[in-house]
Formats: structure tokens, C-alpha cells, sequence
């Protein structure tokens, strides 16, 4: 891939492929008129809600919401990129792409990317033969037939083997004429004080760690003794970004959205040992706690995530460590627990895959789990408790549901006989310190996207979204059959018409389109990869609709009050803090002046 693909050549390619025929090689169809149902390869269900619509060209789950267009669909299915989706479909459609030249400088740095990938290519290689072909690998092979990994499991992760000595690596580079520079910014050679370069690593069995593309990225060693360190793994690089790379989601991210549910765990064995006893839905972190950008990733393929980590102090840690970030992004969390001194390779050796079966239909909450311990640590002074019951409340406030929220301050409340209305009052006061959050770290970057820099709330969908969204989403599907209603839209203003930032997003989408003097349609599609403005937009144009002039400025005034009841959500927020205090500090003017603003704002969010 040289250049960007032309829009024309992208249209072409969009018209010549039937999105019916593309889909019913991964979902069973039944046509209905001009539509074909299935059961929705994107979250489990037993009903068909997914619909492909011949004439328009698109596919959407009533269930989910999932919906988009071809190249949507192969994206998510496949997880590829939005420029990987359309030369898939030109292939198929016997298109040739004739691409665009990219300026110098992004040329270049395609370039280069491409260079350092097949250097990481070229050391795979050598380590992979040396395992599987070389004397200086027999070592590693009779370990791991000792802890039952044979030929297959070897090839299909080209697991490999770093030969003792500090130069074999060096030597084989300097045979392919490897920049040694460009081998050590990548962290296989290192160089020494008088400039001489030598071997990363050394007597190591070696796991290749690949990119949600599939492309070798690093390295994780691991020695075949008792020696310390046990593991080493390979630095930063402009390949290689631990806190956004998960070992194995390459090869599970098709079970994983089949499935809507991924079982993390923390060394690679571990990933090994589920993948071989047929759990394929498995991926383990690089030594690195989860962050926000792992979260993202994971939100694209699931719902749930499954912590399985080692039965110690340590594991625990992890697990608790993650619970934050994992609720930020609105996954669902659950945790396995094994017998301590137990991790999951081992466990699979003693007790076999059933009896892990039924330890994963026994997976239970991890906030559960996160209060159950936290409390039970609290011990029996009244600091202690009061101390653990905020820990726990900091963790509960970044769970982005409000419903699952409160059900969840409920629990903690039965648990600790502390009255619901004092914990609600102290959530409040948390989230005012919090009125704008930023991220723990710094967002991921989607190829072809900008960067993303906070983790955003899913829309609601279904029977159950509330008045307020169920307006803004009609009012998108007016932009999108009428360009006076987005040229309205634009003149009132989208920030006041559109209390959530993904419809106000979808908005501006579609201006755009009007005012580039294209059809809202497939377009629009393509120029976003996020899956969420993806389901907004589709949604939009699946439900075109005709309404006489005095409905629509209905809507107008439904969105208007929208946006206005939600300042008035958020004015409420501060108001509870500040009275919260006010409260500590015995300000009572402050308290009673709270109060009068509160009793007003109420008055006016009900009306």
C-alpha cells in the first residue's frame, strides 16, 4: 500500500460488491422482501434482529445496533482497517487499485515503518528456525514437550529460541544487511559503552508479539531454568507500544466477537495453555497493567472481560488495578478464581478443560469481588470502614451507566448498612470533584483516525433509550433525507441541539456531506473507523423519514430541551457537592443557598 485510495476507486468498489453475498458468508440469511435476516454475528442471540438491506446496502442489528455498510461489516468481522477492508473487496471484485501518491513526509514514514517491520520479520525468522531445525534449540524443544507443547502450537505462534552467546543475532543481521541502528531502536541489539552491538536476548524461549494486524512487533523471553529475571520483554519502540498491545488478540479477535466476551490473563503460557485446550477467546497482557488504551481495544470486539490472573497477592492487585479503567470504557467484568498457588497453565494440566468450563460459568463480579475484599480488609475500626467504603466508591463512579450505578451503590449499601442516601451523597461529591475528568493516560490512535483522547459513553439503544436521544436520533435522520434541515441545524447550532457528543459528531458528518455536494449515504460511512458513530450514522439513514414541517420543528424544541435539561443535570452535580461542602465546613447560608438554586433546577427538569 503506497498512496491513498481514490474516493471513485473506493465507490467502485462499494457498487461491484453485493453487501448480501459478503455477509452470508459469515451469517446465515432468510429474505424477507427486501431485506435478509440473521442471527447477529456481533453479540450472542437466539431471535435473528441483524438485517441486510439489499437496495440500500446496508447491514444493522436491532439488537446491538451494530450497522454500517460492506466495509464496515468486513472491518468489524475481520478487524481490519478501513483501507485493509477495501483492497480485501477489490481483490474479490477484480478492481485494480491505482493509489494516490502520499506527500514525501507520509510517504516516508510508511516507508520506514515498513522497513522496521520486516527487520522484526527477519529475527522471527531466525529464531523460529533455530527452534524448530537447529542442535542449539533441542534444549528449548524438550522444555516444552516437558509442559506438553508440541510442533503445532510451536508454528502457529512461531514461537523460537535465542541461542546462548552474544553475537548469533548480530551475526545473522549483518548476513542480511540489517541496519544494526534501526535493529537496536527496536530493542533486538543493544549497544555497549565502546560502541559494539550484541544480543537482546540470550538463551531465551522467545513468543513474537503481533499487533491487532497481525505484524510482529516485539519480543517476550522467557529462560528455561529458575534463573531471574524469569521474563524479559522488549522496549518501546516506534513498533511496539506495550500499554496498547495485548499478546494474542490477532488471533483471538474473531472468537472474541463471536463470543462478546474475552478472558485476559497475565503470561503467555497461561494464553497457551487455553488456546491448546480449545478457549480461543484468550489474550494476556506484556507485562503492563491495564490501561485505558487496552480498554479501547477490547471494547471493540467485546462486552465482557474475564480477569483470570494468578491466585496471589500479586494477581489480586492486577485485578483490582484493572477494575477502573475496564469500567470507564462500560465493559462488563467478571473474575475467575482458581486455588492458590494455582495459575491457568497449570491448572489446565491438573484438571482439564471441563473442569475450567465450569470454573468460567462460576465467574463472578469483579466489583463484587473488589468490595467483598475491601471491606473484609477493612477491619473493625469505624476510620477503616469509612476509608474502604470511599475506596470502593471512587472505583463504582467511573462505571458510565447510570442504572448499573445505582445498583451497584445499592449493593454497597445492604453490605455495610450505611444509608444509601449518605453514599449517594458522597458519589455526588466525588463526581463534582471530577466535573472534567481527564484521561488516565493518553487515548489510542486508530490507523486513518485521529486520536481518540477520552474513553467516550455508549449510546443507549433499543426500547430502553430515553426521550431525549430517541429526539436527537431523529432529528439526524432528518439532516440525512433533507438538506434544509441540516443547514437549520447548522444555523441554530449542533451544540445546542445535540446533548451527546457522538449524535453532535454525526451532525457535523453529515453538514459535511451537504456541503461537499454529496448524498448523505455511504460516504458518511466511510469516513469515520469508530464503530459507534458507524451505528448512529447507519441508523440515520436506515430511517429516512417524511415529516410535515410543524413535526420537525417538534424535534427542534425536543433536542433544544434536551441539551438544556442535561446543563441542568450537571449544574444539579456541582450544587450536591458544594452542599456537601458546605455541609463539612458548617456554612449554613451557602447550604440554604444551594438548596433554593437545587429546588429551582428541579422544577424545571420536570416540567
Amino acid at each position: 500500500m503506497v498512496g491513498r485510495i481514490p474516493a471513485e476507486t473506493i465507490e467502485q468498489i462499494r457498487e461491484h460488491s453485493d453487501i448480501v453475498t459478503v455477509v452470508g458468508e459469515y451469517v446465515n440469511l432468510k429474505q424477507s422482501g427486501d431485506n435478509h435476516f440473521g442471527l447477529c454475528p456481533f453479540h450472542g442471540e437466539k431471535t435473528p434482529s441483524f438485517s441486510v438491506n439489499s437496495s440500500k446496502q446496508f447491514f444493522y442489528c436491532f439488537g446491538c445496533g451494530a450497522g454500517g455498510n460492506v466495509f464496515n461489516f468486513l472491518m468489524r468481522i475481520e478487524g481490519l482497517g478501513f483501507a485493509d477492508a477495501v483492497h480485501k473487496l477489490s481483490r474479490r471484485v477484480g478492481i485494480e487499485i491505482e493509489e494516490e501518491q502520499l506527500s514525501p513526509r507520509r510517504q516516508q514514514q510508511r516507508e520506514e515503518r515498513e522497513r522496521l517491520q520486516h527487520i522484526v520479520q527477519i529475527a522471527v525468522e531466525f529464531y523460529h528456525h533455530i527452534l524448530l531445525q537447529e542442535p542449539e534449540g533441542a534444549e528449548a524443544r524438550a522444555y516444552l514437550r516437558r509442559r506438553g507443547y508440541g510442533g503445532e502450537m510451536v508454528r502457529r505462534f512461531q514461537l523460537g529460541f535465542a541461542p546462548s552467546g552474544w553475537g548469533k543475532l548480530c551475526t545473522h543481521f549483518r548476513q542480511a544487511h540489517v541496519d544494526e541502528d534501526k535493529a537496536v531502536a527496536l530493542g533486538l541489539l543493544r549497544r555497549s559503552d565502546d560502541g559494539r552491538t550484541y544480543d537482546m536476548f540470550r538463551r531465551r524461549l522467545l513468543f513474537p508479539v503481533q499487533d491487532p494486524y497481525g505484524h510482529v512487533v516485539a519480543f517476550g523471553g522467557r529462560v528455561l531454568d529458575n534463573s531471574l529475571p524469569k521474563y524479559i520483554n522488549s522496549p518501546e519502540s516506534d513498533l511496539y507500544h506495550k500499554g496498547k498491545t495485548l499478546y494474542g488478540l490477532y488471533d483471538a479477535k474473531n472468537a472474541m466477537r463471536r463470543q462478546r466476551r474475552v478472558i485476559v490473563v497475565e503470561g503467555y503460557f497461561d494464553h497457551l495453555a487455553l488456546v491448546q485446550a480449545g478457549v480461543e477467546n484468550v489474550v494476556a497482557t506484556c507485562g503492563t497493567s491495564l490501561t485505558p488504551q487496552h480498554a479501547a481495544l477490547l471494547k471493540r470486539y467485546v462486552e465482557t472481560v474475564v480477569l483470570l490472573f494468578d491466585e496471589d497477592k500479586a494477581g489480586q492487585s492486577a485485578c483490582f488495578r484493572a477494575l477502573p479503567v475496564l469500567l470507564e470504557a462500560g465493559l462488563q467484568i467478571q473474575y475467575i478464581s482458581l486455588e492458590e498457588g494455582e495459575d491457568p497453565d497449570s491448572f489446565l494440566a491438573r484438571h482439564g478443560r471441563e473442569a475450567f468450563d465450569a470454573r468460567l460459568e462460576r465467574a463472578r463480579s469483579a466489583l463484587g469481588y473488589y468490595m467483598q475484599e475491601n471491606l473484609n480488609a477493612s477491619g473493625d475500626q469505624a476510620e477503616e470502614q469509612a476509608r474502604g467504603i470511599a475506596e470502593i466508591l471512587e472505583v463504582v463512579v467511573r462505571i458510565p451507566d447510570e442504572i448499573e450505578l445505582n445498583l451497584h451503590v445499592q449493593e454497597l449499601a445492604k453490605r455495610t448498612g450505611v444509608d444509601i442516601k449518605i453514599l449517594q451523597r458522597q458519589l455526588e461529591q466525588i463526581k463534582g470533584a471530577q466535573k472534567s475528568p481527564a484521561p488516565l493516560s493518553p487515548a489510542p490512535e486508530s490507523q486513518g483516525t485521529n486520536p481518540r483522547r477520552e474513553v467516550r459513553r455508549p449510546v443507549a439503544r433499543g426500547a430502553g433509550e430515553d426521550t431525549e436521544l430517541k429526539a436527537q436520533k431523529m432529528l439526524l435522520a432528518l439532516m440525512a433525507e433533507r438538506r434544509q434541515v441540516s443547514i437549520d441545524v447548522m444555523t441554530r447550532g449542533a451544540e445546542s441541539l445535540f446533548s451527546h457528543p457522538r449524535c453532535r459528531e454525526c451532525a457535523e458528518l453529515i453538514n459535511r456531506a451537504y456541503t461537499q455536494e454529496r448524498k448523505p449515504g455511504h460516504w458518511l460511512l466511510d469516513q469515520c473507523e469508530d464503530s459507534e458513530v458507524q451505528e448512529i450514522l447507519t441508523a440515520a439513514l436506515v430511517d429516512r423519514c417524511q415529516f410535515a414541517d410543524e413535526v420537525i420543528e417538534k424535534v427542534f424544541s425536543d433536542c433544544r430541551g434536551a441539551v438544556n435539561r442535561s446543563q441542568l443535570k450537571q449544574r444539579r452535580t456541582q450544587l450536591h457537592a458544594q452542599m456537601c461542602e458546605a455541609e463539612r465546613n458548617g456554612d449554613i447560608e451557602m447550604q440554604n443557598e444551594c438548596m433554593r438554586e437545587l429546588m429551582t433546577i428541579n422544577r424545571q427538569i420536570r416540567r
